[in-house]
């Protein structure tokens, strides 16, 4: 088998990490970093409703264009170098090179390998989708390298690899964009389980973009879970055991993880971070994946396109971005205040009187604001508790707040459609997740002077 040498010697951080206390660091340039503890167990995968993602997903292969080279085009897109396949040692200078596309290694490759790759065949023809389905024999004769990693990818997604090739039924070739969103998939796990993994571009905003919608604890699980997955693929000899590491992978995701990862491979292809950045907040799901990002990460979801760069180890998320991205509880932009003033992890009140008294002053020239209202018609529908707790109240410049609250007693037609209706009243029939992003979007707007 031709050498895949770099690799494994690079997988060798996040062995013990499930068990250490997580904690995410945002920079954003000015002062020190604000860092957050989000509490174990508090992030969960967003729920995705099958319909929901099998839709949005064939929203987004309308603009993929993809290429007859699906792996050099996933790494192109996260700026990654070739780190397995064939390799020509150079003694004179002492140097590996891997090979270009399309050229092979004298001799013949191992049995191992030609079996492996005659069961991948034999699987392809199976599945109705004969030849070579994955695009994983464009740069190798063989299944080798990356392509174990993709072939076992493809193995673990189960139900939702059913799903998306439904979403990817109408089109004129399904097979090639299948087989470049498992190539985007494949590769940026492969970028994230190196050591002291730094994201940036299109990788940054899709690390920050997956942990708000699966939460700290799953997306380290599935860095963990990925890094066994290289292993066992790199000693598999057999497609039933690279089937069995894949399928013990696709269990470490979960159905929501899959569905979500899905979404954002598909959408990375041949994007940009800000294309990518733009599209997120358009995902089903988005409105609870924008709580979690501020939770957790402590940024908005709407400006996940301003994450700079994302460094993970086996402690620490290390997020720069710039300071509007940072959520107001989190980093004192617009009007908050800094993390290390709230509570260790989220807690609830019966009253607003409650969380007054447990927290204290909002600070100087503030004032306490919750970004979904304390109506009587809110507390009704969605109980006290969901209203005065640490993640819906969050305290704003006094001006700010009263220009906020000035909108809400308002009527404007351009926001609601209606002439005769305040934007309370409006907002007062939608769900919670509606009228939470709406908050924070009439808190940005207001401050902006846009509203």
């Amino acid at each position: 088998m031709p050498p895949r040498w770099a690799l494994p010697l690079l997988l060798v951080m996040l062995a013990g990490c499930s068990g250490t206390t997580k904690s995410v660091r945002l920079h954003t340039g000015h002062g020190e970093p604000t860092i957050l503890t989000p509490t174990s167990g508090d992030g969960a995968p967003v729920e995705l409703d099958e319909d929901d993602f099998v839709e949005a997903v064939e929203a987004l292969t309308q603009s993929v264009r993809p290429s007859p080279h699906p792996q050099d085009a996933a790494r192109r897109l996260f700026e990654v170098g070739s780190r397995s396949g064939a390799y020509l040692y150079e003694p004179r200078v002492h140097r590996v090179i891997p090979l270009g596309p399309g050229a092979h290694l004298e001799g013949e490759p191992p049995t191992t390998e030609v079996e492996l790759t005659r069961a991948y065949l034999r699987w392809c023809e199976r599945s109705n989708k004969p030849g070579d389905c994955l695009r994983i024999l464009v740069e190798t004769s063989t299944v080798t390298g990356d392509g174990r990693y993709a072939l076992a990818m493809a193995l673990a997604q189960g139900v939702v690899w059913e799903e998306m090739m439904d979403a990817f039924k109408d089109l004129a070739d399904p097979q090639a964009v299948m087989a470049a969103v498992l190539w985007t998939w494949t590769t940026y796990c492969i970028l994230l389980a190196v050591p002291e993994p730094l994201s940036k571009g299109v990788a940054a905003v899709m690390t920050a973009s997956l942990i708000a919608y699966v939460g700290v604890d799953t997306f380290w699980s599935l860095i963990v879970g990925f890094k066994r997955l290289v292993e066992e693929a790199e000693q598999a000899t057999t497609f039933d055991e690279l089937r069995e590491a894949g399928e013990r992978y696709g269990q470490v995701m979960g159905r929501n993880a899959a569905r979500a990862f899905a979404m954002l491979a598909t959408a990375a292809i041949g994007n940009t971070a800000a294309g990518l950045g733009a599209k997120v907040p358009k995902f089903p799901g988005a409105s609870q994946a924008a709580v979690q990002a501020e939770a957790q990460l402590g940024i908005r979801l709407a400006a996940v396109a301003d994450v700079g760069t994302v460094a993970v180890s086996a402690e620490t998320v290390t997020i720069a971005l710039a300071p509007n991205a940072v959520a107001m509880a989190a980093g004192g932009k617009g009007g908050g205040a800094s993390a290390k003033t709230r509570p260790t992890g989220y807690k609830a009140w019966g009253s607003f009187s409650g969380f007054k008294k447990a927290m204290g002053p909002a600070g100087q020239d503030k004032q306490w604001h919750h970004i979904v209202e304390q109506t009587p018609g809110n507390v009704t529908r969605f109980g006290p508790q969901s209203l005065h707790n640490t993640e819906n109240i969050i305290p704003l410049n006094k001006d700010l707040h009263t220009e906020v609250s000035a909108l809400y007693s308002s009527i404007r037609h351009p926001i609601t459609q209606s002439y005769t209706q305040t934007v309370r009243q409006w907002l007062s029939t939608q769900s919670y997740e509606a009228q939470r992003e709406f908050g924070l979007l009439a808190i940005e707007n207001v401050s902006k002077g846009l509203w």
